[in-house]
């Protein structure tokens, strides 16, 4: 399989499994990755996903031996799917880390960027690369580098299609934490599972927040913000946050 999907407990696995091309997306593997991202939203009992790549890469964008065929149509086709599993990662309800090391460009970047949290093994570099191929950025590669660094690095990366280190893209704000690359796994799970126990319905509120607030006047989004709290406070873990802290004690989320 292409995508492997596995759960330990309220923590979902899905790795990109195509080591041997360095993990470069061929359009089944798009509609794959869509497919379980919408399988672990139908799914009460994930609470958190851990998204990362097979072998020594996370992954090298799209595939480029499909690139080019079927003329213009064929083209459409195939942004139409890499669009479709770039809003499936970024529209799960629960947190995704995305696990990175090695070449992570291209739309690999994206699929990365569209995940709420990168842990980066300090061997993962991070690129652009589109320029290199004469093609400008896909799968909403400028979108998300406008929104996490700015207009005037964003354009650096993208007209200079340069490799960005690991450290780099930590300073950059790119990246949440750079780890060894042999406890890239373990770093990103006990993330995971972190996540996994918080209050899932008012994790999944704060990441809808995250998406809207930028185009959002301030009234607009203290309406939006208005209409969310209300519904949490309905919530079982509102519940027992609220008692666990009069109780001095550790609250036992549930997700519900």
């Amino acid at each position: 399989m292409s995508i492997e999907f596995s759960t330990d407990g309220a923590v979902a696995t899905v790795t990109l499994n195509r080591p041997e091309k360095k993990n470069a997306m061929l359009l089944a593997m798009r509609d794959a990755l869509a497919d379980v991202c919408e399988r672990i939203n139908d799914t009460p009992s994930i609470r958190a996903v851990v998204l990362a790549g097979a072998g020594a890469d996370f992954c090298a964008g799209a595939d480029i031996g499909e690139m080019g065929m079927g003329g213009l149509n064929g083209s459409f086709y195939r942004a139409r799917h890499m669009h479709k599993v770039i809003r499936a990662v970024a529209r799960v309800h629960k947190p995704v880390i995305c696990a990175t090391r090695g070449v992570a460009v291209g739309m690999g970047f994206s699929i990365a960027l569209a995940a709420d949290v990168i842990v980066a093994s300090e061997t993962t570099r991070f690129s652009q690369i589109q320029r290199k191929i004469a093609l400008p950025p896909d799968a909403g590669g400028v979108w998300f580098l406008i929104r996490y660094l700015g207009l005037a690095r964003a354009k650096d990366l993208v007209f200079s299609a340069r490799m960005v280190s690991a450290q780099e893209a930590l300073a950059l704000g790119l990246v949440a934490r750079v780890v060894p690359d042999g406890r890239l796994m373990d770093e990103a799970q006990a993330l995971a599972r972190e996540y996994a126990a918080a209050p899932t319905i008012a994790l999944g509120m704060a990441k809808r927040m995250f998406d809207v607030a930028p185009t959002l006047t301030l009234d607009e989004f203290m309406d939006l913000e208005g209409s969310m709290v209300p519904l949490a406070v309905q919530a079982d873990d509102f519940k027992e946050g609220t008692l666990a802290f009069k109780e001095k004690r550790p609250a036992q989320f549930t997700g519900h």
